[in-house]
């Protein structure tokens, strides 16, 4: 049985890396926004899923090329693909499904 979440429901938020005071091996780390989505699980569990982008926001290269493709610029039109799968072999809790729309489904 799928089930579906709408994700401004799951506390998302966009993520940033670098900016001032950020530093990696001595060199400033420049300032990257959108470079993925952090939101609640939408198993409830206590973990945040974190997806990283292939294609972020600010139109720089990834820092994830093996990140997922992102479709859209609001959380109500955000798709990615593949599907996201939340591996227990990894340490997730196993949620796997799709953001389609600004909706995760579970598989």
């Amino acid at each position: 049985m799928s089930t579906q979440k709408k994700l401004l429901d799951l506390n998302p938020r966009w993520v940033s890396s670098g900016g001032a005071g950020v530093t990696r091996d001595g060199i400033p780390v420049p300032e990257r926004n959108g470079i993925g989505i952090m939101c609640d699980c939408p198993c409830g569990c206590a973990q945040d899923l974190f997806v990283p982008f292939a294609n972020p926001l600010d139109g720089h290269p990834s820092d994830y090329p093996s990140g997922w493709q992102r479709e859209g610029n609001t959380f109500e039109t955000l798709t990615l693909r593949p599907s996201i799968l939340r591996s227990p072999k990894r340490g997730g809790c196993g949620w796997h499904g799709f953001l389609t729309l600004g909706v995760l489904e579970t598989c």
